[in-house]
């Protein structure tokens, strides 16, 4: 227990990273197409997943576990309500994830952030795979039209978190939101083995709702609030957007290949086969542009800022390996996973 009154991770962590070496073939059944099965293999036997693992290590904040149960009994019951689909899981697993990246002490507010975060982790989940729902959502978004469940859930949610932000922060927070969307849309063009001409690396910037999930920091202290800092939002967020899409491309390609059709349309395989470099070499540069982009984060950061954004950022890869959603306890089961 914390001095804070709040648990800390620590119970949940690895035995030690030394017990967390990638050894032979574990985790690469589950992989079906036997081209991404070997490129899995490679990766994985490179050592850079272990030293990511090991510089997640020391993670361990205070975390308000009772706040994230809380709020995640809350959304799946409004969910329901409401009459969109979210899996349970997916509520549990990004209450925690919001809880470990953005502590909130206010409970209201917390429940705000978390329905916002929640929702869009599912919604971008649906529309990556039914381009008629996120052409739908944009309609709703920007066109008077009565929508779908999603399309007045997402109304709803930004209505709840409107008194806790300046007006002309929540504006540029929808359109985040519905730019991503966008991204959804022209990531819908993409084809098997990168037969497109379509810029990977451009619709990236958008479909990843990084912008959006960046920007939810600011709610998590003075020091970082828009409306009075802006001159550091637009300094760093161009290397947010780089951290998020990095890190998550690098830490998302084992449950991509183990579903197939995800890892053959990721960034990394793009890259790899447009580019005509391995696979592995395409997969290091994403793993350097994520560090590069979090030592500039930190560079612009003040000293009041930089607590905050270090707990955002090393949470951010530490959730992914711990996480039951990205699969990482096939490869190394020592790693525990952390649920509420």
């Amino acid at each position: 227990m914390n001095p804070t009154g709040h648990p800390t991770l620590s119970p949940h962590r690895p035995p030690g990273v030394d017990t967390l070496r990638y050894t032979g073939r574990r985790g690469l059944a589950a992989v079906p197409d036997p081209r991404h099965r070997a490129l899995v293999a490679e990766v994985l036997a490179s050592g850079l997943v272990d030293r990511a693992i090991a510089l997640t290590d020391s993670f361990d904040p205070p975390v308000d576990l009772a706040q994230a149960r809380a709020d995640a009994a809350a959304l799946i019951a409004e969910f329901a309500a409401f009459g969109v689909s979210v899996p349970a899981a997916t509520a549990r697993n990004i209450t925690l994830m919001r809880a470990m990246m953005v502590p909130i002490a206010d409970d209201a507010l917390a429940l705000a952030l978390d329905r916002i975060w929640v929702f869009t982790t599912n919604v971008d989940d649906v529309c990556c795979h039914d381009r008629a729902e996120a052409a739908a959502i944009l309609r709703g978004g920007m066109l008077p039209e009565a929508g779908s469940p999603n399309v007045r859930y997402i109304r709803y949610m930004f209505d709840e978190v409107a008194p806790f932000c300046d007006p002309t922060f929540l504006a540029v927070f929808k359109t985040y939101f519905h730019t991503a969307v966008a991204g959804v849309l022209m990531e819908a063009e993409f084809t098997p083995e990168a037969a497109d001409p379509v810029d990977s690396d451009f619709v990236r910037i958008f479909n990843g709702f990084s912008q959006f999930w960046f920007t939810s920091l600011q709610f998590t202290d003075p020091s970082l609030r828009a409306e009075d800092n802006r001159g550091f939002w637009a300094a760093a967020l161009s290397a947010g957007v780089a951290f998020l899409n990095d890190v998550n491309d690098v830490l998302s390609f084992y449950k991509e290949a183990v579903h197939g059709g995800d890892f053959a349309v990721s960034r990394i395989h793009r890259q790899s086969v447009a580019g005509r470099v391995p696979y592995l070499t395409a997969y290091r540069r994403a793993v350097e542009g994520g560090l590069a982009a979090y030592r500039r984060i930190l560079a612009l950061a003040s000293e009041e800022q930089r607590p905050h954004l270090e707990r955002y950022l090393t949470g951010f890869a530490y959730w992914h390996f711990h996480c039951p959603r990205y699969r990482w306890q096939d490869v190394y089961p020592e790693l525990t996973m952390i649920e509420v």
